[in-house]
């Protein structure tokens, strides 16, 4: 899902994951869950409802510029 997000998205995605998780590195996310594949096993589930919420507004985003196009 990560790969289907553009730039902005991703950003407010690591944004997102740091702080459900408490976490401060968003490099480490990143590389080690996102492109490295290893999201921990307990994180996974709200990962995904995460991605899904985000990649939502997204296509909503999307959908509206080319309306007004």
């Amino acid at each position: 899902m990560f790969s289907n997000m553009n730039d902005s998205t991703r950003e407010a995605a690591l944004t997102c994951l740091c702080n459900e998780f408490k976490l401060n590195d968003k490099r480490f996310i990143k590389k080690n869950w996102m492109i490295g594949g290893r999201i921990p096993e307990e994180y996974q589930e709200r990962t995904v409802v995460i991605f899904q919420n985000l990649l939502r507004e997204q296509a909503i985003k999307v959908r509206e510029i080319e309306v007004k196009l």
